[in-house]
């Protein structure tokens, strides 16, 4: 008995507890990390395809969004499983981006999405909005475009979906065809400029 009251006192005064139990309302700075890859494993590939024109797709997500913003920092959780993903060799990095963001308890629709696309041109195109009004959203529309198959026109595949988090959680959108990482980490007050 001793020991279970032991670990939930442990557990309650470790600082990551304490951290997710803070109200998100007290920073409103926070460090955003994006990650997106391909998955090659083909024995997960489904057939959820887009169903919608790409066109409008691609102007629903990219219409109001705005490069993300240069960060300082270094991202954290980017480099580490990057590498893990790029040694596998069943993954493809598709883009990753890091910004700083500040906001304000806004409704969600004051926030303008931030753009995520690949280096290679049209394979991969997108948004991630972060906002905040009684707690953290994140909504994800990202398009990506298969152009490995031996068909004439690529293949279509879309993650759009929208989310309460919290900081300092991982958060994973996933498909068969290609995932989505996403960490949001409060900036302390000695750390903003």
């Amino acid at each position: 008995m001793r020991i279970l009251a032991l670990a939930g006192l442990l557990v309650l005064s470790s600082p990551l507890y304490a951290a997710a139990v803070t109200p998100e309302k007290d920073t409103s700075t926070y460090d955003i990390e994006v990650l997106v890859f391909e998955n090659r494993l083909p024995e997960l590939q489904g057939d959820e395809l887009l169903a919608r024109d790409p066109a409008t797709v691609r102007r629903q997500a990219l219409d109001v969004a705005v490069p993300p913003e240069t960060l300082t920092s270094q991202p954290t959780l980017l480099p580490m499983i990057t590498d893990l993903l790029e040694k596998d060799g069943h993954y493809r990095i598709l883009a990753s981006s890091h910004w700083r963001q500040t906001l304000e308890a806004n409704p969600k629709p004051a926030v303008k999405p931030t753009r995520i696309a690949s280096a290679a041109a049209g394979e991969l195109e997108g948004a991630v909005r972060f906002s905040l009004s009684r707690y953290l959203h994140l909504d994800v529309n990202m398009l990506f475009r298969d152009i490995s198959t031996s068909l004439p026109q690529p293949v279509l595949y879309q993650i759009r979906e929208q989310r309460r988090i919290k900081s300092q959680e991982t958060n994973y959108f996933d498909h068969p065809r290609f995932g989505v990482l996403v960490r949001v980490m409060p900036v302390e007050k000695d750390q903003k400029p």
